[in-house]
């Protein structure tokens, strides 16, 4: 089972729909849901990604809101960023401190890949990063494996 840490558009290209990854972010999710992935967010990103799916909290959006979280809470895990994490991305090199606090996360996860739509802001992560495409040809050409066609909706 491969272990993902997912950043945060990740999660709204595929719940919000948005291209050109939403297809793709849609079949992480799903086989995250079923087991194939263990997936993974920073326990911030949770908020951010409340913060976004009910458009900046707005009353009306945030009872779905609060059900789409709740749903990927069911099989997605979330690691706490503590003050240690925080001095380490104060002090690393990185340009970006959201960035750099992210990267302290996904070094204690240590994932198998970082799925973002952003690569090109972590040239500097020790771990691989993709997007969610690149992901799955990254599947195919250096494991083998082939994920057919999902109708998702």
């Amino acid at each position: 089972m491969f272990t993902l840490f997912l950043d945060t558009n990740v999660f709204i290209d595929a719940l919000a729909g948005r291209e050109p990854f939403q297809k793709s972010a849609k079949l992480i999710l799903a086989l995250g849901s079923i087991g194939e992935f263990k997936l993974w967010i920073s326990a911030s990103q949770a908020t951010d990604i409340f913060y976004i799916l009910s458009d900046g909290g707005k009353r009306a959006q945030l009872d779905w809101a609060s059900e789409k979280l709740t749903e990927l809470r069911k099989f997605v895990n979330a690691c706490a960023f503590c003050e240690e994490d925080i001095d380490a991305a104060l002090a690393s090199t990185w340009k970006d401190f959201e960035d750099a606090c992210l990267n302290q996360v996904i070094n204690k996860v240590k994932p198998d890949a970082f799925i973002t739509g952003n690569t090109k802001d972590f040239v500097m992560c020790d771990t691989p990063v993709m997007n969610c495409d690149d992901f799955f040809a990254w599947l195919e050409q250096k494991h083998n494996v082939i994920y057919e066609e999902m109708v998702l909706d």
